[in-house]
Formats: C-alpha cells, sequence, structure tokens
C-alpha cells in the first residue's frame, strides 16, 4: 500500500501543518511551488508513470507521474506522518531520464506557493531520483522505489458513498483547514459541503493506473475559498480513504483527505 499521509485532528493537525519550517520534498522539495497540469509531450521507451515511495531531506514521501506527465507529490512533517504540502506540475520523460519539468509546491507550513523545476533519472516500474531547484536557489533531492498498487484497477464502486475529512487550501501564505462531507453515487456524481461551502462535482476512474479524476465546482457562498470557481485533478484511494487535490485555472490548490463512512 502507498505511504499516503494523514490529516491529524485539533491542535496537532494545526501544528503540523501550518507551523513548522520545512523543506518541500518529492519531485519538488525545500520551499513552496508553482504547478501546471496536462501533457508533457513524447516519450522514448518507458514514461516514469507510477507511484513512488520515498525520502526527501528525511521527510517522508510519495510521487505520483500520470500517463499524460502530469506529478503529484505529498510529504510530511518532518518525523511525523502529518501533511506539509503538495507538489504539482508536470514532467518530461525520455529514455529514462527526466530532463524537464515544472510545477508549484503548496506548503502547509507557513511557506505559501512557490514555483519548482525538477530533473531527475528514473528506472521504469523500479524507481526514481529527482533534483528539485526552488527560485531561490534551494535544491533538494528526492529517491523513491516503485509502489506496485498503481497497477491495480480502480473501480466506480471503490469511490461511491459518503467520505467525511478535511480540506486544506493556500490563501496567499496562510491555510485555510474545513471539514468537509462528500458524497458521490454510483455515476460518479458528487454533492458536498465544507463548514460554509457547498460544492458538486465528478470523480471517475482514470483511464489508467489506480486513480480516479476528479473535477469539482464550487458554489458562490462567502465561506469558499473560490466561489463559483472550477477545479480539476485526481485522487487516489489507500484502503477507505482517499486523497485528492485539484487545482483551479489560475492554480489555486485544494487538498481533501477523507474516509469513506461505512453504510
Amino acid at each position: 500500500m502507498p505511504e499516503w499521509f494523514r490529516f491529524d485532528n485539533g491542535e496537532a493537525m494545526r501544528t503540523g501543518f501550518l507551523a513548522a519550517a520545512g523543506t518541500s520534498l518529492v519531485l519538488a522539495a525545500c520551499g513552496g511551488g508553482g504547478g501546471d497540469s496536462g501533457s508533457s509531450g513524447p516519450t522514448l521507451g518507458p514514461s516514469a508513470e507510477g507511484l513512488y515511495n520515498g525520502t526527501v531531506n528525511d521527510r517522508q514521501a510519495t510521487v505520483l507521474v500520470t500517463d499524460d506527465g502530469r506529478f503529484y507529490s505529498e510529504y510530511a512533517v518532518a518525523g511525523t506522518s502529518l501533511i506539509a504540502g503538495v507538489v504539482t506540475g508536470t514532467v518530461v520523460s525520455v529514455s529514462g531520464s527526466l530532463p524537464s519539468g515544472t510545477g508549484t509546491d503548496y506548503n502547509y507550513e507557513g511557506q505559501g506557493t512557490n514555483s519548482v523545476s525538477l530533473s531527475g533519472s528514473y528506472s521504469a516500474k523500479q524507481s526514481i531520483k529527482a533534483t528539485i531547484a526552488y527560485s531561490g536557489g534551494v535544491k533538494s533531492a528526492f529517491s523513491g522505489s516503485y509502489d506496485t498498487s498503481y497497477d491495480a484497477a480502480p473501480s466506480q464502486a471503490a469511490v461511491s458513498g459518503t467520505f467525511k475529512g478535511t480540506s486544506a487550501t493556500n490563501i496567499g501564505s496562510n491555510v485555510a483547514l474545513d471539514s468537509v462531507t462528500l458524497t458521490a453515487d454510483a455515476a460518479g456524481n458528487i454533492t458536498g459541503n465544507g463548514t460554509n461551502c457547498a460544492f458538486t462535482g465528478t470523480i471517475r476512474p482514470h483511464a489508467k493506473g489506480n486513480l480516479y479524476d476528479v473535477g469539482l465546482t464550487f458554489g458562490s457562498g462567502s465561506g469558499c475559498a473560490y466561489p463559483s470557481s472550477s477545479a480539476t485533478g485526481l485522487g487516489v484511494m489507500n484502503g477507505n480513504v482517499i486523497h485528492a487535490f485539484v487545482q483551479t485555472p489560475s492554480k489555486a490548490g485544494v487538498l481533501f483527505v477523507g474516509t469513506k463512512q461505512v453504510q
């Protein structure tokens, strides 16, 4: 199973997420970053597609590289399994090399969002190494091994039901945390609510990999961080817990971690 990380409850979550100076990591590393989505272009030979577990700067991290050249990463607060941030963007895979990549680091430890670039190497379905550079000149290195859970087939039934959990949204250098309930029907249609923000959307199996395509439309309420906006991204199931990260067209990011409720 992939080592996806968790939100904690109460003050532990707030101090773990919002304080503590940290290095970012995983296909992105110290600092914060700017994200992109979409295809990275042609590849030669097997690409870096897959899920990788590893570390960066002594922090736990996971890196997901999709079939269309996007990458998503969660990294932990040092010495814990609390989520410290998410990095996402696009990367080119060419015959075992990662010659270029760009993205955004959404940091939950007070560093806000920052642009990153990356380069590295990989062995298809075995391992990946990447150096991540921030605009201030800071660099960090990630090394991870392939997780075969990526090869499992996703199913609509796995994400049908009600999930309760927490969302994290970067607003400048601040992070807004909210309690969220999300319900998906058998066709993948989503309805949900935060404390003061209703939303709708869809979640359906991705074409390749054990992933789910997620699209959300936020309501116009005053409690919505991005009122009347849409956002798209990916979700990953880890047992009965979903980790989903979406971005608006302006690259504002929202992370949701929720547990599926027993019917």
